[in-house]
């Protein structure tokens, strides 16, 4: 007598192709607009389109010896943009939990614990850096406030 094993996807194809839509959809929601449109911008938008876009910036510098201009952009950023998916507030819902069973157990969980959502910077600097002969976006980055040196 021959055993002949038969070949049984563990995850139907059916389901897996929701679940990849889903996945793909989840990580285009953790960008924000602003940080999409700066995306497609550099390298391709002049000074006066992203003030158009963005308005004026926060603060000004030109390097005359590097040819470039830095503009900065201070935004103090929304809980909804900081988390868009809303998975903070499971964490803080985890959050309080633990530090109650914590504190229970006499080990500490009190605001130094870097779980807790209030410790972290809602501040952001977007630091724009412009060719000053094409007056064309060349790079940007986002920094929390506090690490940015003005």
């Amino acid at each position: 007598m021959t055993v002949t094993l038969r070949h049984v996807p563990l995850v139907p194809a059916r389901t897996l192709w929701p679940l990849a839509a889903l996945l793909i959809l989840s990580l285009a929601a953790c960008s924000s607009g602003r940080e999409s449109y700066l995306k497609g911008a550099q390298e391709n938008a002049t000074q006066q389109e992203v003030v158009e876009r963005l308005g004026e910036p926060w603060k000004k510098k030109t390097s005359v010896l590097r040819g470039q201009s830095t503009w900065i952009y201070r935004y103090a950023l929304t809980q909804d943009e900081l988390d868009p998916m809303g998975v903070n507030k499971l964490g803080r819902s985890v959050f309080k939990a633990t530090q109650g069973v914590t504190a229970m157990m006499g080990l500490g969980g009190g605001a130094n614990n870097p779980l807790n959502p209030s410790t972290r910077p809602r501040c952001y600097h977007y630091i724009l850096t412009f060719d000053d002969t094409t007056k064309i976006l060349q790079r940007w980055t986002r920094e929390a406030c506090a690490d940015t040196d003005l």
